[in-house]
This record gives structure tokens, C-alpha cells and sequence, in this order.
């Protein structure tokens, strides 16, 4: 009776699994990028979730659209500045610059005062307060409204002035949040395999023995590099077109832009998640260290990109590093073409930032892929 066959017909030993479990410990930990992978994508993630990962509505920039210009309507603005959750305020002249901050979204919400605010509440009438808010950020949307209402009536309370406020919500009338989250979603998963798909594929070649073989073919290593990055953006365009289907006539979620502009946007997207993927993978030598490096990088990117929490309640340094994060674009992009018809010139910076990210991850990643070669 052979060795292998002896030790199946003894009970479990915990010496052999221990030996094997140290084995295994030894190989996760004897190669730097393993350990790396290992120790600092925890801490970051907690250090990022301490910061970024939260619900509540902080650092709000507003919109004041004064037809009144009395001293009644600049008492209420001041006495919203006052809180520490509204820090900036934008004055706009018009109905189409309010558009036009919503459009870009600079602006959560917007208040409009009509030309009788003042001389209602100074003859002791009932004035109206209108609150227009972005609904494309529905979470965000619905906390704000709380908070303003809570300033509004300790404001009417303290002067003693009857003052009515009026919601109303644009772009998404009902504050739905599956109107906000499904389109981010679109997103989440197009980033994540691209990152996973194009991360795993030149790992995999390395770790069952191919990568020689494709090296020596008539193929340029950047012919391959770029070969490498299509299977990821057609996945990821295949998953974008289902869940497109899903989210509009399973959700009921209305879809008012054009599809061209947010085919055109996916396929861009998808190519920067998979130069960012090609990136781990030139790093890696398997495809545990692979998987490990695209959610290493995926997490965080989402985390930060403000489809989850809003990025105004993050620390400045965050919000600079989200917009290397095409994640964060191609959402606010995606919203506007499922909830709003977006402008052209709205949609033109946000593809431009994707195209520029793009640009420099593939870049990038080939360059990597060919001096790993």
C-alpha cells in the first residue's frame, strides 16, 4: 500500500494540515507583491471607508435665484450659510442658469424667491420659498431637504414670520432611489470587469505556460497589449446593453438621452477600466495576485467616484484623486442620459475627462506590457 493511500485511511492528522497550511502561508507571503497586496489594500480601504463611505450630506454648494433681492430673502440665505453643512452659495440671474448648474451639477438644490417674499413676510403674510433640487442624487436630494426645512422652521419660529416652502424635484419627481443607484450601476460593473476580465488575462497566460508561446508569434507586444484590452470592453459592453434593458423596462427607470452618446461613453469607459486592468496585470505573475490587484484598485475607485456617497463629503485630497477616476464621469454622464436629455456641452466635458483618462491609462498599460516582455 502505497504512502497516499495509507494517510486516506488515517483519521485527519493536524500535523499534516498544519504543515500544508504553513506551505500555503509561506507562498502567499515569500513573493513582495503578494505581501503588498495584503497588507496595505486593507488599510487603505478602512482609511477610505472611515472617509468617504457615508451617507450623510455635507460641504453642500446651493443655488439662490432672488427675484425679491429684500432683506428678508438675504436673512434666510445667511441663516443657511450659517449651518455647517451649507458652505457655498451661487447666485444665478435667470431660469436657464439655474438649468445650467443643475446641468453640471455644481448645485444640489436651488432656491427661488418671488418678487413679494419680502413685503409678504413684512405684512405678516404667508411667503412662498421654492426649493428646486437635483434629483438625479436622490439620497443626497431627500437629507438635504431635511436639513433645510429644519433651518427653515427654527428661522420662522425665531422671527415669528409664516413662511411656506415648496418642493419640487427635477429630473426625478418622486425621489426614487433606484432612478439614482440602477444608472451608477451600469457603471459599477462595466469598471469592475474591465479591471477583473483584462487584469486576469495575461496573469492567466504566465501561470499555465502560454505567454512565451504568444510571444514568439509574427504579433508586436503592443499589438498584443492592445489585443488583450477587447475582451474586457466587449464584455463589459455586453453587460452595459443587458443591464441597459433591465433597468428600462424592468425598473421602469425612464431613458430620455440619446443611446449613440451612451454607447459611444460605455465603449470609451470600458477601454480606460481595461487599460487600468492591463495595468495590474503586466504587475502580477498570477492570477490570484491579479484578482487580488483589480479590487485593489476597483474598491476604492468606487468608493470615491461618488456613485455610493456624494463626493462633497469627502476631504479635498479625495476629491482631487476622484477625478482621475473615470468611474466618477462616466456616472454623471449616465444620469443625465437616462434622466435628463444632457446638453452637448455637458456631455462633451464628461466624455472629454473619460477620452483623457482613457488616453493615458492605455498608454500607460502598453508601455508596462512591453517592457514586462
Amino acid at each position: 500500500m502505497n504512502v497516499r493511500m495509507k494517510a486516506r485511511m488515517e483519521p485527519l492528522s493536524l500535523r499534516r494540515i498544519l504543515a500544508i497550511m504553513c506551505k500555503e502561508l509561506m507562498v502567499l507571503f515569500y513573493n513582495r507583491t503578494s505581501r503588498l497586496m495584503l497588507i496595505v489594500p486593507p488599510l487603505a480601504q478602512i482609511v477610505i471607508f472611515g472617509w468617504a463611505a457615508t451617507m450623510e450630506v455635507r460641504n453642500v454648494t446651493f443655488a439662490v435665484f432672488d427675484r425679491d433681492h429684500g432683506v428678508w430673502s438675504s436673512r434666510v440665505c445667511q441663516t443657511i450659510l450659517g449651518s455647517p453643512t451649507f458652505v457655498r452659495l451661487i447666485e444665478v440671474h435667470s431660469e436657464e442658469a439655474v438649468k445650467e448648474c443643475m446641468d453640471r451639477g455644481e448645485t444640489l438644490f436651488c432656491l427661488v424667491f418671488d418678487e413679494r417674499f419680502s413685503r409678504d413676510l413684512a405684512a405678516g403674510r404667508t411667503a412662498q420659498l421654492q426649493v428646486v433640487l437635483d434629483g438625479r442624487r436622490a439620497n443626497a436630494s431627500q437629507l438635504a431637504v431635511y436639513y433645510l426645512s429644519t433651518i427653515i422652521q427654527t428661522f420662522t419660529a425665531t422671527q415669528a414670520s409664516p413662511l411656506s416652502v415648496a418642493v419640487r424635484s427635477w429630473f426625478n419627481p418622486n425621489l426614487d432611489f433606484q432612478w439614482f443607484f440602477l444608472p451608477n450601476l451600469i457603471g459599477m460593473l462595466t469598471y469592475m470587469l474591465g479591471l477583473v476580465v483584462t487584469g486576469l488575462s495575461v496573469a492567466r497566460e504566465r501561470e499555465v505556460g502560454t505567454f512565451d508561446q504568444l510571444l514568439v508569434t509574427p504579433s508586436t507586444s503592443t499589438e498584443i497589449a492592445l489585443a488583450k484590452l477587447m475582451p474586457g470592453c466587449i464584455t463589459g459592453c455586453v453587460h452595459g446593453t443587458i443591464f441597459l434593458v433591465i433597468t428600462v423596462f424592468g425598473f421602469g427607470v425612464p431613458f430620455t438621452g440619446s443611446v449613440l452618446l451612451l454607447y459611444l461613453s460605455l465603449l470609451v469607459f470600458a477601454l480606460a477600466a481595461g487599460g487600468m486592468g492591463l495595468m495590474v496585470s503586466s504587475l502580477c505573475a498570477t492570477q490570484q495576485q491579479a484578482f487580488l490587484g483589480a479590487f485593489t484598485i476597483g474598491v476604492p475607485s468606487i468608493l470615491i467616484s461618488g456613485v455610493v456617497t456624494p463626493v462633497n463629503n469627502m476631504p479635498a485630497f479625495l476629491q482631487i484623486l476622484s477625478e482621475l477616476v473615470p468611474l466618477r464621469h462616466f456616472a454623471v454622464l449616465c444620469q443625465g442620459v437616462f434622466l435628463k436629455n444632457i446638453s452637448p456641452a455637458a456631455a462633451a466635458m464628461q466624455l472629454g475627462k473619460i477620452g483623457l483618462i482613457c488616453l493615458v491609462s492605455v498608454s500607460v498599460a502598453v508601455w508596462m506590457f512591453r517592457r514586462r516582455t
